[in-house]
């Protein structure tokens, strides 16, 4: 059995085993097969399978996987056979399609067997056509013979099919059998379970093509209610393994999409694809990648050095991409939540070069939902958007306004055509301003508030008693305190506050990770501070809106001083206090440099209530504390503290 395995199974690049160990390559990676020496077929029904499993090594990994092993009549079966499907010629593919013809011109049962009669020989293409033929006749009752002779007609037609299959089942020609078990005719049922083991057989004898092992698997799927069909799913695997050499640009994409099938067996597929990909990419095509994207997306798949490999191609292929294929690949890179500076690069080539050309918006909402997925900053991009917003804002359903000016805000980028831009804003909003729904208006209207863009009238419109009888949701009017609020606080013009006190103030939560890296740092807080009285955690502002917009992380005041003590009517005692902000990670662009919209209105809120703002980089703090540099985390809090940003006044 061990020599079976070796000789059908471990197959690598060139078909190359060695005698004296299970170690084969897979795409330069090394795996080591331990053939297992026992039989879990515990049935003894087929008489020319058994099972077993077999371990893979791959480095660090080991897995079990399953296998088929071959049962020997003689020693004879061992030897290699010539693959004659790959000698064939197209010649036969030529018959077949003349066959076709002849059979279809036959009406009845009668006529296809007569024809039959007539054939010195029937090879398996001309068995083949007939059995196409007698399927098609019997889905047309009307064709059928309707006097005396069709019971002897039926009866024939029983005998005569059992020959012609077996005729089929000698065929050297794979893709026949695959069509015969692909058929969905009633009388083929109780045959495809041969055709199924003949197909097994060919595989353990590395007989199919890439192509066809995908085929094979993709009809087992589609069967897996069938018990006999989905444990010989997983046992295939050892077919991609001996025709890796043959995985190119063209069908790589079948092997990903018999992916969601797969158990146990996918990830050695997916080592294999990730490499194969890794080899290829530069070849692919935008068709073939768009559907290998699909594929990630169906399987939740993440892996850096395939999604590595996509970046290089879109920058590589970005000049190929029409609209929809553009539109395509960034929704599924979206989705998968993956970017690189390769990807970026390409999106702002492409618009860049084919910006002024677009004519789909549901093209450019997706360029900025992918901004927004991933905070990327970058001014050609939203400059280009802009651009496009102007020229055909009159076009845009009043349901996507929200992704083609929240962004803005947002990212904190102001357009360099900020005057035209933001005009065009106004516009739009007033004429739609019904068709808005509250969820994205309050959304547009914020974001204009985080680059200092006041739209007092409009925010009246969306605080009038009318308008509010609409919103329902408790979260909603959350949002339209805060809009009231910041105008309030922000636009001296404005006449509010128009909303009354929010009498249902709900508790804030201050982020785990910020919570963590204080009690990391709090002794050198506190002896920065003065004391642990002239230091406090957490603290959220009275009178105003339930958002972390005035949550405080620290706040460093003088004894007494408190933050359940703190006059906050008290002017000239919010002069005297410093707020000490912790920025995490995603409170930042892309570029790690510019903060988001709602951090930066955040620090303008606690200057204009008359505190003094420190930034501190939370990933600053954590390299800090891992390092054990205590020397340098307090020289790091000092100089921002002795650098912090001033208080200001009303606009």
């Amino acid at each position: 059995m061990s020599l079976v395995l070796r000789r059908t199974y471990l197959k690598a690049k060139n078909n190359i085993l060695s005698s004296s160990n299970g170690n084969i390559s897979l795409s330069g990676s090394l795996l080591t097969f331990t053939p297992r020496t026992f039989s879990d077929d515990k049935s003894g029904n087929n008489p020319q399978f058994s099972s077993s499993t077999i371990l893979i090594e791959n480095g660090f990994n080991v897995q079990e996987l399953p296998v088929a092993i071959k049962r020997l009549r003689d020693l004879s079966d061992i030897e290699e056979k010539p693959n004659e499907e790959q000698t064939a010629s197209s010649h036969d593919s030529l018959s077949y399609q003349l066959i076709q013809e002849e059979f279809k011109q036959c009406l009845d049962l009668r006529e296809v067997f007569s024809l039959l009669s007539k054939c010195t020989k029937i090879t398996p293409n001309i068995a083949l056509g007939a059995i196409e033929r007698i399927y098609d006749i019997e889905k047309n009752p009307e064709s059928l013979i309707i006097d005396s002779r069709r019971m002897h007609i039926n009866l024939a037609k029983g005998a005569i099919l059992d020959k012609l299959l077996r005729v089929v089942m000698k065929t050297e020609d794979t893709r026949t059998i695959l069509a015969i078990l692909n058929t969905a005719s009633s009388f083929m049922e109780p045959y495809k379970y041969k055709f199924h083991d003949e197909l097994l057989l060919r595989v353990i004898d590395n007989k199919l093509t890439i192509e066809q092992i995908c085929e094979f698997i993709t009809f087992l799927i589609k069967n897996k209610d069938d018990g006999k069909y989905s444990e010989t799913i997983d046992k295939l695997w050892v077919g991609f393994v001996a025709k890796e050499n043959e995985i190119d640009e063209s069908n790589i994409v079948q092997v990903f999409r018999i992916l969601h099938g797969l158990k146990v067996s996918k990830r050695i597929i997916l080592t294999l694809l990730e490499q194969k990909l890794c080899d290829l990419w530069y070849k692919v095509k935008p068709p073939v990648m768009q559907d290998i994207l699909t594929s990630f997306v169906q399987e939740k798949y993440l892996s850096v050095q395939s999604f590595g490999a996509v970046g290089s191609w879109l920058y590589a292929n970005i000049h190929a991409l029409d609209e929809d294929s553009m539109l395509d690949i960034i929704s599924k890179l979206t989705r998968l939540k993956y970017t690189d500076n390769q990807i970026e690069k390409a999106v702002e080539k492409y618009m860049k070069f084919k910006g002024e050309k677009i004519e789909s918006y549901v093209l450019i909402v997706g360029i900025l939902n992918f901004c927004m997925q991933f905070q990327i900053y970058n001014e050609q991009i939203l400059n280009s958007c802009s651009q496009y917003f102007m020229h055909n804002w009159h076009i845009v359903p009043p349901s996507f306004l929200r992704s083609f000016i929240y962004p803005y805000g947002y990212l904190h980028f102001d357009p360099e055509n900020s005057l035209a831009f933001w005009t065009a804003v106004d516009k739009v909003l007033n004429e739609r301003f019904d068709k808005i729904s509250c969820n994205d208006l309050s959304s547009i209207l914020l974001s204009l508030i985080y680059l200092g863009k006041y739209p007092s009238t409009l925010v009246s419109r969306m605080l009038s008693p009318e308008y509010l009888t609409k919103v329902k949701n408790p979260d909603m009017l959350q949002r339209f305190y805060l809009i009231d609020t910041a105008m309030t606080l922000e636009y001296e013009k404005y006449s509010g506050p128009l909303l009354p006190k929010n009498q249902w103030s709900k508790p804030i939560s201050q982020d785990y990770r910020v919570k963590n890296i204080l009690e990391k740092i709090m002794d050198t807080l506190v002896n920065i501070a003065g004391g642990q009285d002239k230091l406090s955690v957490s603290v959220s502002i009275p009178y105003l809106p339930s958002d972390e917009t005035y949550l405080l992380d620290v706040m460093l005041h003088s004894v007494g001083l408190g933050s359940k003590t703190f006059n906050w009517k008290s002017k000239t005692e919010r002069n005297e206090n410093i707020a000490i902000l912790i920025h995490l990670p995603d409170h930042y662009c892309s570029d790690n440099e510019h903060l988001i919209g709602p951090q930066v209105m955040k620090k303008t809120h606690l200057k204009i209530l008359g505190m003094k703002v420190v930034s501190l980089k939370y990933s600053l703090l954590s390299q800090f504390y891992t390092s054990y540099n205590k020397n340098g985390l307090r020289d790091y809090l000092i100089e921002s503290i002795k650098n912090a940003e001033q208080c200001t006044t009303v606009n």
